[in-house]
């Protein structure tokens, strides 16, 4: 009798824990859930807004309009949703996103009282593999006069920083940057091309940024395929600057904090190099 007493208590029992703990999921899932929509806002942008952040502004020669460049706070998510706008200092009260310059431009400046220059920024279409042609455009009756920002300077030289054929003689790895100065190094471009054919201009693997090269070493494994050395912070970053077209070769990322934590830029120079210098 007390046994079947104490085998119900202990049915009962683990019911009950189950019932709490699969609340308790329930609970979390929907906290998570719910906190994805804590920094969902308004689509409109005011100065006024308590997340509001104006980077810098500039006046035109006669001051009668100015360039805003701000972000919005995400609290504990940091700032991002950033904007340039074109305004006149009556434009200042209203919808900021309504005179917003696209956000793929940079170098935004005035000329004079009714044009502005801006660079856009090549890379991304590079990576992409889209083809951009510079239009000028109008905000708010000022001429924008876009030009291609092209990180590759006149009269800078390629530097081949790494090469190496994988084992299966298919593939040759290309790793270099172009610099006008060899202590100022440039960012990366990685291609794969087959052996001694001439090297794009461009990375056609992966094409790094001015912030960073995210990958810090390369090379072939046994299998012909590639390994990238990055840290914790940069490796997860990496998938964003490989161009989607890139040739069919499959890579891994290995983080070494230890060795990779403080770099910014691919210093290591291969050991093939001396059959190609």
């Amino acid at each position: 009798m007390n046994l079947i007493i104490y085998c119900v208590y202990s049915s009962v029992t683990l019911t009950f824990r189950t019932i709490f703990l699969r609340k308790g999921i329930y609970i979390l899932v929907l906290g998570v859930l719910t906190s994805c929509n804590l920094y969902t806002r308004k689509e409109e942008v005011l100065i006024t807004d308590k997340d509001f952040i104006e980077n810098y502004r500039e006046l035109s020669p006669d001051s009668s309009m100015v360039l805003i460049n701000y972000s919005i706070d995400l609290g504990a998510f940091g700032v991002g949703q950033s904007g340039t706008s074109i305004l006149k200092i009556p434009d200042t009260t209203k919808n900021l996103r309504e005179f917003n310059i696209p956000n793929n431009y940079t170098q935004v400046k005035w000329i004079d009282n009714q044009n502005i220059s801006a660079m856009y920024d090549i890379l991304p279409s590079l990576r992409e593999g889209v083809k951009f042609e510079p239009k000028d455009l109008e905000i708010n009756k000022i001429k924008v006069h876009v030009s291609a920002l092209d990180y590759i300077d006149q009269g800078s030289q390629q530097q081949i920083v790494h090469r190496e054929v994988s084992p299966n003689g298919r593939y040759e790895l290309v790793v270099y940057r172009y610099s006008k100065d060899i202590n100022n190094l440039n960012f990366i471009h990685i291609s794969v091309i087959q052996p001694g054919k001439e090297i794009p201009k461009y990375g056609n693997y992966f094409i790094a940024d001015p912030q960073s090269d995210y990958v810090f070493y390369g090379t072939w494994t046994r299998e012909s395929e590639l390994v990238f050395y990055s840290n914790s912070q940069d490796a997860e970053l990496v998938q964003y600057y490989l161009v989607q077209k890139r040739p069919k070769v499959n890579y891994n990322i290995i983080r070494d904090d230890q060795k990779y934590s403080n770099k910014y830029r691919w210093i290591e120079r291969g050991s093939d190099l001396s059959n190609h210098e």
